[in-house]
């Protein structure tokens, strides 16, 4: 093989391996727990054959955009209602969504020469800098995104201090005998500590809501709430720069994904909850045990003002 092939071989190769890196990128997203997972919703519009490039870009493109509105309107905004539902309820919603559609980005495009078709990648962000939590922020904390209000969670009293525990633990259930007063109770010892803020030698720094056992949805608002209906954790508990980086937490279905984007934000030690039940698809309902170690756990490390909360999905 002389120079020129060579070369020419070498040119080919790179091309195709440009064309195959430029397809692995135009990917549609469109699926709600990899669209809160990535953090945006992506479609690819494809056009009819037969036109020519300026044509069938353009025909892509009007198809991909359509094909956003829809994906996007069809996302749950809070319980059962979608994003359509919510602009059609609320004016300011619909301002709001509208303006931010129109700001969709293109991530790709491609033209088939010999059958004269085009490929057009579309992208709208749900987290981030003009994002939809971004544009949707002021709504949000102005509790316009969410019809019905519940209490927020308080504990009854808060531990004065740390509880003293005795020798007898039994191994086999994972429980100890816990002296309060005059009277022993036991304690699963796989769950948070209950103490005063002041008392936890090593505080829990973010929090895993396994919801797995239930039909729970991400959605554009989350909450944790009690067996009561008292609000553990919602976007108001959020600060504004966090909840537009991370929105209402993440969302995985893997417990090792779930530490891994913890550990992202700066957790090193995250408690795990069960979900004990679920209201209307997106409030996870907990235990009012586990909500007081979530509580004061939360004084400690301020879990919930950081959005260091991630739901394990099914």
């Amino acid at each position: 093989m002389n120079w020129k092939t060579g070369v020419g071989a070498f040119v080919l190769s790179i091309c195709m391996l440009g064309s195959a890196l430029a397809d692995d990128g135009m990917q549609t997203i469109t699926e709600p727990v990899k669209v809160f997972e990535e953090g945006y919703l992506q479609v690819v519009g494809v056009s009819e054959e037969g036109q020519s490039r300026y044509k069938a870009m353009r025909a892509a493109q009007v198809i991909a955009q359509r094909d956003l509105v829809e994906v996007m309107q069809g996302l749950s905004l809070f319980g059962t209602t979608s994003v359509k539902d919510g602009m059609l309820q609320s004016d300011e919603i619909k301002t709001s969504v509208e303006g931010f559609l129109r700001g969709a980005m293109k991530c790709g495009q491609n033209y088939n020469e010999t059958k004269g078709f085009a490929e057009v990648c579309m992208r709208i962000n749900i987290r981030g800098r003009g994002g939809l939590y971004d544009i949707l922020l002021p709504l949000i904390k102005d509790d316009k995104l969410i019809p019905e209000k519940q209490p927020a969670y308080e504990p009854e009293s808060m531990p004065s201090g740390p509880a003293k525990l005795t020798a007898a633990v039994n191994p086999t259930e994972n429980t100890v005998q816990v002296q309060t007063g005059t009277a022993a109770a036991e304690v699963d010892t796989t769950k948070a500590e209950v103490k005063a803020p002041s008392e936890l030698t090593n505080p829990h720094d973010g929090l895993i809501v396994d919801a797995r056992d239930y039909q729970f949805r991400p959605a554009l608002v989350n909450r944790v709430l009690t067996d009561k209906d008292e609000v553990v954790f919602e976007p108001s508990k959020i600060l504004s720069n966090v909840l537009v980086e991370r929105g209402c937490g993440g969302f995985t279905t893997d417990d090792g994904k779930a530490k891994a984007l913890l550990e992202s934000w700066g957790s090193k030690n995250p408690m795990i909850v069960k979900c004990t039940d679920v209201r209307k698809f997106t409030d996870a309902k907990i235990s009012q045990d586990d909500a007081a170690a979530v509580y004061v756990n939360d004084q400690k490390s301020n879990i919930l003002s950081q959005a260091r909360v991630v739901f394990i999905l099914k």
